[in-house]
């Protein structure tokens, strides 16, 4: 009872936050009526921006998240649990619970805007944008809980999907069953698609998600499914898909030309497609979470001075990297992606290579340097990955090589600060896939979990990426892909059953 108490208050949460252009700063306002949140248009609007609050929860759909994901790849090792040894009782919890707090916001929003009143909206079509954003979230966050806490690869017919909630949890509807995973990718898949029919076509900002984002995150998870099933007409639709997102990108999208500004301008920057945002809060250095203020400079990372106190140089640092040392680190990015930040704790004043791009200053130096150095930010999605997916799947779904390579190379073309060497025609169809998985490392390494899914999408000599970065006596288990369902939740579910060999 108590766990659901928590959940029923996360759904009102968002009801109850004001309309300030912050949307992800606003409190509670406590004297709404629940029953009359819904009665006009500026409420709606409240009801669809608070679901930008569960990303504001710390690490839990965010930098933890990923960095696990990278860690179970093999490729750096920044957290635990490297060899999928996760079971029930140590399953990741944060996205879990994140995850649907967020779809009960979702669905507060969802249910509710279509009893507002037509004469309440300002255009005919903004009722349908709203829903159409709200509907993008909770296909969102119900694609997360797909890929990570179900047998998402399995047939249609495996009982292992979602637990699926359509309806804000009250005492009544409080445990659900699973859904089969044919259902749960039906019920991913309507969401964004009536989002792409229904958001504006213009883009406003990338703190929200957006038409562009949905197209691109459909276009993402067809192409994670379409590999692990070879299946050539999820690999065609999302061809599709992210070429009219390329070609419709609005001006105001495009790379930085100096990398380095992209994450100086954090989320500021014109190449973010979904960024999460952290407002100039007194609390943002809690928000931004563990891993992006104190994890990195703890786990990977490599000390400035060694231990005969001379000065380690940055093309030598490792920052965790157990693969692909050689490539990674000879890149130009390595120098935008890696720097010099001191420690996080206020005792701790030694410096070392971090992933700066995440880690920025750290939570002490940041707070205190002038100006301040706070910029968290998590990117989602960012321009360049959609050139390097539109490699993938040109290479998928029977391009040339030449065809294959020239989206990496114009984005490559696109930068000048560092210049990025044009990669020549690879030879053979295994040197191609080789340098696209290599691309997807090195433009987006530790952002948004590309290094887990290449993993097991991409293979060298006959075998998935996982096992060669593994190596050793790993051999790759598409079972052990995701996390096993929550000790909390199975034992206050007695509708459900666990994944198989996770309990």
């Amino acid at each position: 009872m108590k766990n659901l108490k928590i959940i029923i208050l996360s759904v009102l949460t968002p009801l109850l936050l004001n309309s300030c252009e912050d949307f992800l700063n606003n409190v509670p306002r406590n004297q709404w009526p629940v029953e009359e949140a819904m009665k006009t248009y500026d409420k709606a609007k409240q009801s669809v921006n608070g679901i930008y609050g569960r990303f504001m929860t710390g690490d839990n759909a965010n930098q933890d998240f990923y960095v696990r994901l990278t860690t179970r790849s093999g490729l750096i090792q920044v957290t635990g649990l490297m060899d999928f040894s996760e079971n029930q009782s140590n399953s990741p919890k944060n996205l879990w619970s994140t995850a649907y707090s967020a779809i009960n916001a979702c669905n507060l929003a969802i249910n509710g805007i279509p009893g507002v009143p037509e004469s309440a909206f300002p255009t005919s079509t903004a009722k349908n944008e709203l829903l159409g954003e709200a509907r993008m979230l909770r296909g969102y966050f119900n694609s997360l809980l797909l890929l990570h806490y179900s047998c998402w690869w399995d047939s249609d017919e495996s009982k292992f999907g979602i637990i699926y909630r359509d309806q804000t949890t009250n005492v009544e509807n409080a445990n659900m069953p699973r859904l089969t995973v044919g259902e749960s990718w039906t019920k991913v898949m309507e969401d964004i698609d009536f989002a792409i029919e229904n958001m504006p076509n213009t883009f406003s900002t990338p703190k929200k998600v957006s038409k562009l984002f949905a197209k691109a995150w459909k276009a993402k998870l067809l192409l994670i499914r379409g590999t692990m099933r070879n299946s050539s007409k999820d690999l065609t639709d999302a061809k599709a898909l992210i070429d009219d997102a390329i070609a419709t990108l609005p001006a105001t999208v495009k790379m930085e030309t100096d990398m380095n500004q992209t994450f100086l301008k954090s989320w500021d920057s014109q190449e973010n497609i979904f960024v999460r945002y952290v407002e100039d809060v007194s609390n943002r250095t809690s928000l931004s979470g563990y891993w992006s203020t104190y994890g990195f400079s703890y786990t990977a990372y490599t000390a400035y001075l060694n231990s005969a106190q001379q000065p380690t140089l940055q093309s030598d640092a490792v920052c965790g990297i157990r693969y692909g040392l050689d490539w990674i680190r000879t890149d130009p990015r390595w120098f935008v992606h890696t720097g010099k930040s001191r420690a996080a704790e206020t005792w701790d004043t030694s410096e070392r290579w971090v992933w700066k791009k995440i880690y920025r200053l750290g939570s002490y130096a940041g707070a205190n340097s002038s100006p301040k150095d706070e910029k968290y930010a998590v990117y989602h999605m960012r321009v360049p990955e959609l050139y390097i997916m539109q490699a993938e799947l040109i290479a998928r779904t029977g391009g040339t090589n030449a065809q294959a390579i020239a989206p990496i190379n114009l984005m490559r073309s696109k930068r000048t600060v560092p210049s990025i060497p044009q990669l020549a025609v690879p030879a053979t169809k295994e040197e191609l896939m080789d340098e696209i998985f290599k691309e997807y490392i090195r433009e987006l390494v530790l952002e948004n979990g590309s290094e887990f899914y290449a993993s097991f999408r991409f293979e060298k000599e006959g075998k998935t990426y996982m096992e060669v970065i593994k190596g050793g006596s790993f051999v790759f288990d598409k079972t052990k892909l995701q996390w096993p369902i929550p000790d909390t939740e199975m034992i206050n579910n007695p509708l459900i059953e666990q994944n198989p060999g996770q309990k």
